[in-house]
């Protein structure tokens, strides 16, 4: 039988395997348990978060004309906002289960009680934690129910179920290093009874066999009795080889005598019949013994063989044929031939070249005692349901009586019917031990008639596990599903007014990577940077595009040629909808690792420049006394001087403006007064535009007085220039804004994307920035008209920025948005 693996190696490794997997299967459900708790203490810390959002929401339903109208808060995305790498979702649904807020393909169905449903589940590709909450709306003649649900991902949470799973697992994980230190000496110890039996048998001489008996543990004297009776079984064997060797040398001793004598004889012999009748005999002898030798050999072959076998699958159909053809080039006049039962090759698992071996010496034998007689057949059978193939030579020779046919398989056993006949008596030995290594079985049976049938019965298992055949299992479709590459069109036509503004910058050396983005900014702001970095990376060609805030968005959401590789806009609130809906990738680097926590929203958004909003002024028409500090000194200047000021005013319009709506949603936040002061510039029929640049021009060239809310980095930029404008920073605060870059999900040079914003983050982009740029940087530590320290220095309040993450969501709801912008306009357009 041949070894098991399993028994081999260290049986000290063995324990220690077997004890460490206890140990590991005990703190595997430790495992378990610990970071079920975590997860649970986790949900039950962020879902408060969450219900209080839900709640915000819930608050600000109310019903108006018979229709259910939903003012978003602020607050109620901003709570979210504390889990800061978070996404948020939310919808409102009515009784009937139709939509009125949100993302309607949320899940959450309708609610009618107001009992908090916390669940799990998967959104736009991410697990999301849900919560719905129902809402009774009283009316004057009749009740309903409105439903609030609001998800949010899972990532906060995770990293604090992280956090207490760490916290008490490591306790647990030290323990079981100590258990294990511990275990390992107490195996160590347990086993030095056979480190002993080791030493001991190592010490006993080569020719001693006797038993070994010592006092040992219970476990151990069994070993011990097993290796006594291996020695006993040893001490057999090398006896039974000796005697095997000493019958060898007795069976080519006798044949090698007789040669000897014989050549003796023919050297003394003169007489020519007589001498060629004595190199006769020497020819018979020498044959004889060529015969034993080779058979000698032979068996030893097949004995090694047979213990060290290396099973491979045989087609005994094809090796009986070769035999026979072999057999048939000496057989002279005796008729050999292959029957076979079936038309299919017969296959078993064995060693190819002593199944030959057997087959040699059986059909050898055939022919030697039985060829005269009649044909030798060499029969074939395949495998049935009670037994394996079986293998049959079959001759009309003499036969074997029954009761020597166990001596003939004996080594050196010849029967009575082989006198005469020159052989070694290990033919049929060679075939039972290349049986026996088979697991096959091999019996002589007198053939009816007369002769001989030699019989090889291979066992029912006769295959190798590479040869069983299919049982039926259901095997996987491994062709590989068509891949359809679709090439759009080479030019976009952008949503909007006319075509986009597309500018191609080339490649300053070498094989060109072309680099797609797409922003807001002005191409000519731009180009600086976009020259410093082709200057640094001269193997990249830049293609830019110019858009509007809701043309770049809508860009993205909805596709018509091939994605941008990097967006960059002012509208923050767009940018961080973008991500917050899946439509971005992550970027991680050590220039975006080191962005404070307002500028860098889940690895997805990154706040490159900032924009402060401020009020600006024309100096050569605008007295000193009359400039404003803060929103209530501008209130009250455009009330009291109605005549100076009237028509003289400017400000974005919101409708058309991305960064105008953002910086005025963000105001109406902040300020208490802030609809004061919409309706008192309306009252002095304030002028909208959509560009800050228009609206600086109008200012420089006194055709207006005052803008408010206006874009500092750009004032400035004029104001360095030597245009007369004057700038002030509000004193009871500065909203500042952030100019934002993102790579799109699917961007075919998201890495070009990425070396950009990290260059735009760098120590070089951002003094390229600070001192070249109409904006403001970011960065501490760089210098420069429009660095961070001198925007810091020019402040006379507080600074107050638009941080990136899902409070910013709040007013681009649909009807959020719907109601302010028909609030701003009812004011504005009344006059």
């Amino acid at each position: 039988m041949p070894p098991d693996g399993r028994l081999a190696g260290s049986l000290q490794r063995r324990l220690m395997v077997r004890l460490v997997l206890v140990l590991g299967l005990v703190a595997g459900c430790l495992f378990l348990l610990i970071r079920t708790d975590a997860r649970r203490a986790a949900d039950g810390a962020y879902d408060q978060l969450l219900l209080a959002s839900a709640l915000a929401i819930a608050d600000a339903v109310r019903v108006e004309d018979g229709a259910i109208l939903v003012d978003l808060p602020y607050s109620s995305l901003s709570i979210l906002a504390m889990a800061q790498r978070d996404r948020a979702f939310y919808k409102v649904l009515d009784s009937d289960g139709s939509p009125v807020i949100g993302y309607h393909d949320l899940p959450g169905s309708v609610r009618r009680d107001d009992v908090a449903a916390f669940s799990d589940t998967v959104y736009r590709g991410e697990p999301v934690r849900v919560v719905a909450l129902g809402h009774l709306i009283v009316q004057a003649r009749r009740t309903s129910w409105v439903t609030i649900v609001v998800a949010q991902t899972r990532e906060e949470r995770d990293t604090l179920t992280r956090g207490f799973f760490m916290n008490s697992f490591l306790p647990v994980v030290l323990m079981m290093l100590v258990s294990i230190a511990l275990v390992w000496i107490g195996v160590r110890q347990a086993l030095a009874p056979l480190g002993f039996l080791e030493r001991l048998i190592h010490a006993r001489r080569p020719n001693d066999f006797s038993p070994i008996d010592v006092p040992a543990p219970a476990e151990v004297r069994q070993l011990l009795g097993a290796i006594n009776t291996l020695m006993a079984r040893l001490h057999g064997n090398l006896e039974s080889t000796k005697t095997f060797l000493a019958d060898m040398a007795h069976q080519i001793r006798t044949p090698l005598a007789a040669l000897r004598s014989q050549s003796e004889l023919a050297s003394e012999e003169t007489e020519p019949d007589r001498l060629r009748r004595i190199v006769a005999r020497i020819h018979r002898n020498a044959v004889e013994a060529s015969e034993l030798t080779t058979q000698l050999l032979s068996h030893a072959m097949v004995v090694h063989r047979s213990e060290a076998l290396h099973p491979d699958h045989v087609d005994l159909t094809v090796l009986a044929r070769q035999v026979v053809q072999r057999a048939a080039a000496i057989a002279e006049d005796t008729t050999l031939r292959v029957e076979q039962e079936g038309e299919d090759n017969i296959v078993v698992c064995g060693d190819a070249v002593i199944l030959r071996e057997a087959l040699v010496n059986l059909v050898d034998n055939a022919i030697k005692y039985g060829g005269d007689a009649g044909a030798v057949e060499v029969r074939l059978q395949p495998a049935n349901g009670e037994r394996g193939p079986v293998v049959e030579v079959a001759d009309r020779g003499p036969g074997v009586p029954d009761e020597e046919k166990p001596r003939v398989l004996s080594r050196f056993g010849r029967g009575s019917s082989a006198a005469g006949t020159v052989g070694s008596g290990l033919g049929l030995a060679i075939v039972a031990a290349v049986a026996d290594g088979h697991g096959a079985g091999f019996s002589l049976i007198d053939r009816p008639g007369g002769g001989l049938i030699a019989r090889i019965v291979f066992p029912l298992d006769h295959l190798c596990e590479s040869c069983q055949p299919d049982r039926g299992e259901a095997k996987p479709d491994r062709r590989w599903l068509p891949l359809v590459l679709l090439i759009a069109a080479a030019v976009l036509a952008w949503p909007g007014e006319g075509w986009a503004k597309r500018f191609f910058y080339a490649a300053q050396g070498g094989p060109a990577a072309v680099l797609a983005i797409a922003s807001t900014t002005d191409q000519p702001v731009m180009e600086e940077l976009i020259r410093d970095f082709q200057h640094r990376y001269p193997g990249i060609a830049v293609e830019y595009d110019e858009l509007t805030a809701v043309e770049l968005y809508e860009s993205i959401v909805h596709p018509a040629e091939r994605l941008p590789d990097l967006v960059i806009s002012s509208s923050a609130d767009l940018q961080v909808k973008l991500v917050n809906d899946g439509y971005t990738q992550r970027h991680l680097s050590p220039a975006t690792a080191g962005l404070p926590r307002w500028a860098n929203w889940r690895n997805e958004a990154f706040a490159f420049a900032q924009e402060p909003a401020v009020i600006v002024y024309n100096r050569n028409l605008m007295p000193e006394s009359d400039v404003p500090r803060t929103r209530d000194d501008l209130i009250r200047l455009i009330r009291e001087r109605e005549g100076i000021y009237d028509g003289r005013i400017v400000t974005y319009d919101i409708a058309q403006s991305g960064i105008g709506y953002l910086l005025a949603a963000q105001d109406s936040v902040l300020n208490s007064q802030f609809w004061q002061l919409v309706d008192a510039m309306a009252d002095r029929h304030m002028e909208q535009h959509c560009c800050t640049g228009e609206m600086l021009d109008q200012i420089e060239r006194g055709e207006r007085l005052i803008g408010y809310n206006l874009l500092g980095s750009y004032a400035r930029a004029r104001q360095l220039a030597g245009s007369p404008i004057g700038i002030v920073l509000p004193s009871d605060y500065t909203l500042v804004t952030a100019r934002v870059a993102s790579i799109p999900k699917g961007a075919a040079a998201a890495a070009l994307g990425g070396l950009f914003i990290d260059y735009l983050l760098s120590d070089e982009g951002q003094t390229h920035i600070a001192n070249r740029m109409p904006f403001y940087a970011i960065s501490p530590t760089v210098e420069g008209p429009f660095s961070a320290a001198h925007l810091l220095a020019d402040l006379n309040g507080p600074l107050r920025h638009t941080t990136l993450g899902p409070g910013l969501l709040v007013f681009l709801d649909e009807t959020k948005r719907a109601r302010f912008l028909r609030q701003w306009q009812m004011i504005t357009n009344r006059y």
